[in-house]
């Protein structure tokens, strides 16, 4: 399955994503971390491609607005990052994060809106 953002709000959005990773990431909570994507206004990034269906995000917006939500915490760090979940760091800060189902899709988008 592969999963895509859209952005649908008026300001540049940077999405990090948790997802599943049992084999890289066994020792350390197995859902892998990755961010930053940079999606402007109108545009679209592709950032998994998984057999599992679950994955969670965290976006934030050059405006300040972020999306977040109950699941995490995830560690996001100011530049781009490919991590484990418990793998914690001084530079890092904790986001929760919202749940994606893509059950049933081969392709799932997911609308940042305001």
């Amino acid at each position: 399955m592969e999963l895509h953002f859209r952005n649908r709000y008026v300001s540049r959005v940077w999405v990090a994503i948790m997802f599943y990773s049992p084999v890289t990431c066994r020792d350390y909570g197995q859902w892998g971390t990755r961010g930053w994507w940079a999606v402007d206004p109108g545009g679209e990034a592709f950032v998994l491609n998984t057999d599992n269906r679950y994955a969670a995000f965290y976006a934030e917006a050059a405006n300040g607005a972020v999306w977040t939500g109950p699941y995490g915490p995830m560690y996001v760090y100011q530049t781009a990052f490919d991590s484990c979940l418990n793998i914690g760091s001084t530079a890092a800060r904790r986001v929760g994060t919202r749940l994606v189902d893509m059950s049933g899709y081969s392709r799932y988008y997911v609308n940042l809106v305001a």
